[in-house]
């Protein structure tokens, strides 16, 4: 291997690194420090068949070296109408550093070897190989030399010359290499229109000022039509130029030296003004893609980071990604079983055997890659910063060469990585949420057992008490009787609070409702009659309105929460204090249960329907789940219920059950 390098220094690094002749280690140099502790290794390749050579010695020195490396390529102007087959050696250059294990970097400037050496210094590369030039040496001093400027420019940057290609550059062409013939007859008319104005300039003005019409059109044609059809416009303005408005007039003959002078400045004009307009249409079409580009991908991101769903996420990615490549896209995701499947509808046809392979290797797989060239998708896995796959992305180009090149298959990477974040974002949303409802279990059970641990324990001791004392033969019949009743209460109010924790249970675990049509009255009147020895020393009003329709509810259910309604009025309020049962219609039916005695604490009102809470002490107990009940029997029919402080004292517990229009009853002849 041949080529230009900083042998002395290279020299000294080895001799520090591994020792001189002597055996002694060398004293560091006061320039060391800005060497980087690692070697890495940047090739510059093209479209020539020979950058190849290039990649592969690239490898082979940065696997000797145990070093980091890359490929490469610039993209100019200079470039930007390449051939498709050039443009295909290009593609298989890139994809080869790749398959080698090198990274590859396509990069955009006007000057390839300023922009090399800038990456070069940002990535701290130590070493950069370059193709040496088979070009003639003449174009070198009319264009300048991209290795002369690279190893004038390199400082402390060590430059490898093997041979190949020094030329470094790649663009997708935005015009094709000839430009059409209609661009050239463009060109010739307004050529032609300057000169029907030269004219009528003619026997008003000196030739010189007639020539600057000649090369505004010039420069017109340059910057609208391209290279060609400028040049041509620079060959007629001069010709025509010369032949009417230079004497002798008809002639081609320039008798004056300054015409002759005036004639090469219009076809240098023409020129330059060509390759700016090219370079600056080329600057245009690539900021317009990097703008795309990036739009894409923040609308995509953007939209991510707004849902935790992964149906969800997945249609938007593959809405994004199937935009912005033109293609078809499967997102595939493990189920409960680990087993892949679709996770949007519809999706294109997919090579499970393939899917599965990236899945379980977390490799890319399928068209452009290394590995299942012949599957008609490209699949990329979504792999996590930790290296675990979390799912598998399939392309469907409508153009098969779409990811080709590198490029194209960066960006998609790129995408994939998002996808992959919003995933385990979404993932690690699910374990949180999962984690919280865990806690609040935990402390749900820690608050129960706090909760019913006096609750249960006071009955239990009552009735233990009881029983033992009426063991004694002693006691009269009298006291007898009064322990006995102590223990059917005490078993009542035992049996009560079990009833609650397992109706709690069960309605936590969601619940059927048996709907059937009933009048509101038939309800009231039946739980009056159960709460009948509860309630026999309190005043009792019921105002029902005249006009309340049927109601289609679980009777047993609602039933539940005006019992539970009237035991919390007797139970929180003095013996004796009246209570008012109400109910009326609008659009909704409404009842209401209220009291006079001392209301609610303020800021209980919310608080008081949540589990074990209490607002205020009463010597009957409870654990504080009755209008835990009740709410959530009221929100099943699809009500609500609240409480309020009423402002003539007392307090109120208001719910609501919807209307529906009853049935229709048809009378039948019998």
């Amino acid at each position: 291997m041949m080529g230009i390098l900083q042998g002395e220094r290279l020299k000294t690094l080895l001799e520090r690194a591994w020792g001189s002749s002597s055996g002694a280690p060398l004293p560091p140099r006061e320039d060391d420090a800005a060497w980087p502790g690692r070697e890495r290794l940047l090739v510059a390749v093209s479209a020539s068949p020979l950058s190849a050579r290039l990649i592969r010695a690239a490898q082979r020195m940065a696997e000797g070296l145990n070093a980091e490396w890359m490929a490469v390529c610039v993209e100019t102007p200079q470039y930007a109408r390449l051939s498709e087959s050039a443009r295909a050696r290009l593609t298989q250059n890139l994809n080869l550093a790749e398959q080698l294990g090198g990274k590859t970097v396509i990069l955009s400037a006007a000057n390839a070897s300023g922009e090399i050496l800038a990456y070069a210094r940002a990535q701290q590369v130590s070493k950069i190989i370059v193709g040496k030039p088979i070009h003639p040496r003449w174009r070198d001093l009319f264009f300048g030399s991209f290795v002369d400027e690279l190893v004038r420019h390199s400082g402390d940057i060590d430059i490898y010359i093997i041979h190949g290609e020094g030329e470094t550059s790649f663009v997708p062409a935005a015009r094709a290499l000839q430009s059409p013939w209609q661009d050239y007859a463009l060109a010739a008319a307004l050529i032609g229109l300057c000169t029907l104005l030269a004219a009528l300039m003619h026997t008003r003005f000196l030739p010189g000022s007639i020539s600057m019409v000649y090369l505004l059109g010039i420069v017109l044609a340059a910057a609208l039509y391209g290279r060609g059809p400028a040049l041509l416009a620079a060959l007629l303005a001069v010709a025509l130029f010369d032949y009417f408005f230079v004497p002798p007039y008809r002639s081609f003959n320039v008798t004056n030296s300054e015409y002759a002078l005036t004639s090469l400045v219009m076809v240098i004009v023409g020129w330059t003004v060509n390759t700016l307009a090219r370079r600056i249409r080329y600057q245009v079409e690539a900021a317009r893609q990097r703008e795309r580009r990036t739009a894409a991908l923040y609308d995509m991101t953007r939209e991510l980071a707004a849902t935790q769903s992964s149906a969800t996420l997945a249609r938007i990615a593959a809405r994004h990604i199937g935009a912005l490549f033109e293609a078809q896209v499967a997102l595939l995701l493990p189920d409960d079983n680990g087993s892949l499947c679709a996770a949007h509808q519809p999706v294109p046809p997919i090579e499970n055997d393939v899917a599965a392979y990236v899945y379980a290797q977390g490799r890319p797989a399928g068209q452009h890659t290394a590995a299942r060239q012949a599957a008609r998708l490209t699949y990329l896995p979504l792999r996590t910063a930790a290296g675990a796959t979390v799912g598998v992305l399939g392309v469907l180009p409508a153009q098969p060469q779409r990811f080709a090149s590198p490029e194209q298959m960066h960006l998609l990477e790129t995408f994939t990585a998002q996808i992959t974040l919003a995933l385990e974002r979404a993932h690690l949303a699910a374990e949180a949420e999962s984690t919280r409802v865990q806690i609040e279990s935990e402390r749900l059970r820690s608050t129960l057992l706090s909760s019913i641990s006096h609750d249960l324990r006071t009955p239990l001791a009552s009735m233990t008490g009881a029983a033992s004392t009426l063991l004694q033969e002693q006691i009269d019949a009298a006291a007898r009787r009064e322990l006995a009743t102590i223990v059917y209460e005490e078993a009542n109010r035992l049996n009560r609070l079990v009833a609650n924790l397992l109706d709690m249970t069960r309605l936590e675990s969601g619940v059927r409702l048996h709907k059937e049509w009933y009048p509101l009255e038939e309800i009231v009147g039946a739980t009056i009659n159960r709460l009948e020895p509860q309630l026999q020393n309190r005043p009792l009003t019921t105002a029902l309105a005249d006009d309340l329709p049927p109601v289609r509810v679980d009777s047993l259910l609602i039933e539940q929460v005006l019992v539970n309604l009237l035991e919390n009025a007797a139970k929180y309020t003095p013996a004796g204090t009246p209570i008012r049962l109400s109910a009326w219609a609008a659009e909704e039916v409404t009842v209401e249960v209220a009291d006079q005695g001392p209301g609610l604490p303020p800021g209980t009102e919310e608080k008081i329907f949540d589990k074990f809470f209490r607002a205020l002490p009463t010597a009957a107990g409870g654990i504080g789940l009755g209008l835990t009940i009740c709410r959530a029997i009221i929100e099943a029919h699809g009500g609500r219920i609240w409480a309020l402080n009423r402002a003539e004292g007392g307090a109120a517990f208001r719910f609501t059950l919807p209307y529906e229009p009853p049935p229709e009853i048809q009378v039948e002849d019998v």
